[in-house]
């Protein structure tokens, strides 16, 4: 370098139209002056980012009845079975994107504004701070800018991540030098595909076509393949895949990163609607099956996470005083979802509310059509580029199978304390755990096997051909896009989880698809 020669850097400027340009200050011939323009990545590959059950925003009738705010919450402390079937209806919901936003300016005009990427939908509990983190991860580029007006030089998270083996993955799955340059050629903007939740997941795969559309033609022209990476979480994943395999859709996806998805169904399906939702949730959207099973009876999106014939028999068992038994046999449908008659049937008729055998008869219509279809026609098919993450501790009790356990008999005074289901005819009060039939009392034990306290590993198909990398880590269900790891000591990076370590890294791993600008 001429030591004689004066050098200035210069950041790049963006316009309103997502084009960068250079402020320089005229200097005088004499000086000998350099001017560095630092030029950005300025081809794009956009991230869509899909929502869990639960996880997308939601109206009726233009008023919030789903999303993290003290004016949508409220509404369900004291709402009654009646009142929650009306507005968590749908046919009446749709998607609200008036959430909750974190940094919502922070990508300057180098993108458009976060709200107008989607993020208003994505319930903030859930995702807020996590979409921040993993946007600016995906935009890590911008620190190498900025070495060059600092003296301490810092490293992006790929290039941290690079050669850095997860746990026991394989050797393949580490990123190399090479394509961490290569990841850093490109823009990834973040959006969120925000759907209802209750409605098919055909019906919302529908939607998610348009919406691609839609971003890919929002950066035409600056587009580095007409693509997108879908990341999803749970439920989103079967949306994701829908589109992808049963709609013709693959040729709009470059690859999909699948966090915790229920692959098989989960037999907490099952359980939600027998004893209501648990935890905090639970006093949300119903802690019993009273308030409970009219909103999930009335909803194919949930229906469809039950276990499907590929989750294999025997995973509903029965134990009594003498007796065994395990369901189902060879099919779920028939065997559980529409039994009409046997007590450990999936939907009791008399708490679907209004008039209860047409409810029953749409319901039966939801498991056959809506539910059967979906699940079983999309069992093994997956995206040629699939990467995906799944919760394997013994510290998330999972429900890998149920077991109705038979309690002893109690004197009949005692009965309505323990506030036992009806069943059989049997006229004792509602209750989420316990079950009445023929003399006999049952209470609905979960396995409490390895998982992430939701889906349990029996869930997960880790081998196919198109799957390309798997984590198997230590995470929670609804936590599993959380910024920070869940046990500091066993991760990689004290501050960065596992999972959207692999997600960034699955994403770079993508992108060598693409050939450089």
């Amino acid at each position: 370098m001429d030591s004689n020669k004066s050098r200035s850097y210069h950041r790049p400027v963006w316009d309103d139209n997502g084009r960068f340009h250079f402020e320089l200050t005229p200097q005088p011939k004499g000086k000998n002056h350099v001017s560095v323009c630092l030029v950005p990545p300025e081809k794009v590959i956009p991230v869509i980012f899909i929502p869990g059950v639960m996880g997308s925003n939601l109206k009726n009738e233009g008023s919030e009845v789903w999303q993290f705010s003290f004016r949508s919450l409220k509404k369900w402390l004291f709402a009654n079975a009646e009142k929650r079937k009306k507005l968590l209806d749908p046919k009446t919901t749709m998607v609200d994107d008036r959430g909750k936003i974190v940094n919502d300016g922070a990508d300057g005009k180098k993108f458009p504004s976060r709200r107008k990427r989607g993020w208003g939908c994505a319930f903030y509990k859930s995702y807020g701070e996590a979409l921040d983190r993993l946007q600016y991860l995906l935009s890590d580029d911008d620190i190498l800018t900025d070495n060059y007006f600092r003296k301490e030089q810092l490293q992006t998270a790929r290039q941290r991540f690079t050669g850095v083996r997860i746990g026991d993955e394989q050797a393949e799955q580490v990123l190399t030098e090479a394509e961490t340059v290569h990841g850093h050629r490109f823009l990834y903007p973040l959006h969120v595909f925000g759907y209802n939740w209750l409605q098919s997941n055909a019906d919302s795969a529908a939607l998610l076509g348009t919406y691609i559309g839609e971003v890919l033609e929002d950066y035409q022209g600056r587009l580095a393949v007409n693509k997108v990476i879908l990341v999803t979480h749970s439920m989103g994943g079967l949306v994701a895949r829908h589109y992808s395999e049963i709609m013709n859709g693959q040729e709009n996806i470059l690859g999909i990163v699948h966090g915790v998805m229920p692959d098989l169904g989960s037999p907490a399906a099952y359980r939600r609607m027998k004893t209501g939702e648990r935890g905090i949730t639970g006093i949300i959207i119903g802690d019993n099956a009273e308030k409970l099973m009219p909103v999930l009876a009335q909803s194919p999106g949930p229906l469809q996470l039950l276990p499907g014939t590929a989750y294999g028999p025997g995973w509903l068992r029965v134990e009594g005083s003498g007796s065994r038994q395990s369901l189902p046999l060879n099919d779920p449908y028939q065997e559980i979802y529409l039994n009409k008659t046997d007590w450990l049937r999936l939907c009791e008729q008399d708490l679907l509310l209004d008039d209860t055998q047409t409810e029953w008869e749409s319901y039966q219509d939801r498991i056959k059509i809506d539910a059967r279809k979906f699940i079983e026609e999309l069992n093994g098919k997956y995206h040629p580029q699939t990467w995906l993450f799944y919760g394997v501790s013994a510290n998330n009790p999972s429900d890998a199978y149920l077991t109705w356990k038979e309690r002893p008999a109690l004197r009949p005074a005692l009965r309505p304390a323990l506030q036992l289901v009806p069943v059989m005819g049997y006229p004792e009060p509602s209750s989420p755990t316990y079950r009445y039939d023929a003399g006999k009392t049952f209470e609905l034990i979960s396995a409490g096997t390895p998982g992430d306290g939701t889906v349990p590993v029996t869930s997960i198909r880790t081998t196919s051909p198109h799957i390309r990398g798997v984590l198997a880590t230590n995470i929670d269900h609804e936590g599993a896009f959380a910024v920070t790891p869940v046990d500091r000591s066993r991760s990689v990076y004290s501050d960065l989880s596992d999972a959207l370590m692999f997600t960034v890294r699955s994403v770079i791993k993508i992108v060598q698809q693409v050939p450089a600008p």
